[in-house]
């Protein structure tokens, strides 16, 4: 496998990678509508899904706040998006991060004046390491309720939480985390993930595709490595003016040559 971007470290970190790392998640899933479909007919307890399309690494752009990448967005002929996020950590999948997600998804696929009636239903699933919600459960979903009556408040948003700690569970639900848990695809229970894992793990052009992820991601992370230094650098020099010459931001910013764009964010760090 002689190729630029296969180093001895990528292949140690490829071996180790199970489908709970994103980067291998995103392009198991990302890229195939059959991996995807079997995926979410069993969280969704429902083998009539039918995924029209799917993306990994989607990148949903908010011009006035948070932006983010989700791992995978699809959606089933229904029009129903299913927005699905694998997390290691429990820091990574908080209610309010899945609330924003929702609303994310909203935003980004509802046309300008579109009625709300023809508001899509969207679907945000975690799939956790570790049992984020604390109740024991393989599987969780919420919804919202009216407090005074207790009756189901249907306005088309669907958080689920799939508990990846159960993995020893003899069904449908077990054998998928048990498969998402697995580094060697062989020991997998279903044909299609093995089939996408062993792709990513054994040929030369699943391979050459993941050492080429992670080269991209190392060097994206040395540019926001330079980045952050930059602008600590810059964020001390603005409070150094300001305090030495009893400036106002602007007037420190201005000083420095820093773009009126530039000058937003700093406000904002300040």
């Amino acid at each position: 496998m002689a190729n630029e971007f296969i180093k001895p470290e990528y292949l140690d970190k490829l071996k180790e990678m199970c489908l709970f790392d994103d980067t291998l998640m995103r392009k198991a899933f990302g890229e195939s509508i059959d991996a995807t479909e079997t995926l979410l007919q069993i969280i969704m307890d429902n083998d009539k899904i039918r995924v029209q399309n799917v993306i990994g690494q989607y990148d949903v752009t908010n011009l006035l706040g948070h932006s983010a990448r989700l791992d995978v967005l699809a959606k089933d002929e229904h029009g129903r998006y299913f927005n699905v996020e694998v997390q290691g950590e429990n820091e990574g999948a908080t209610p309010k991060r899945a609330r924003y997600y929702v609303g994310i998804v909203d935003t980004a696929h509802f046309p300008v004046n579109t009625n709300y009636k023809k508001l899509f239903d969207t679907y945000v699933i975690f799939i956790t390491r570790n049992d984020v919600l604390g109740e024991g459960r393989p599987i969780y979903h919420i919804h919202r309720h009216i407090d005074e009556s207790g009756r189901y408040f249907n306005d088309g948003s669907h958080i689920i939480y799939v508990n990846g700690s159960l993995c020893n569970e003899k069904n449908a639900l077990g054998y998928l985390m048990h498969d998402f848990a697995c580094k060697n695809p062989d020991d997998m229970h279903y044909d299609v993930l093995k089939n996408r894992v062993k792709h990513f793990k054994e040929t030369q052009e699943g391979v050459t595709t993941m050492c080429k992820i992670m080269d991209d991601l190392k060097n994206e992370g040395i540019q926001q490595g330079i980045q952050i230094g930059m602008q600590k650098t810059a964020l001390a020099d603005i409070r150094s003016l300001m305090n030495n010459c009893n400036w106002t931001a602007k007037q420190a910013m201005d000083a420095l040559s820093i773009s009126l764009e530039e000058q937003k964010k700093y406000l904002m760090l300040l």
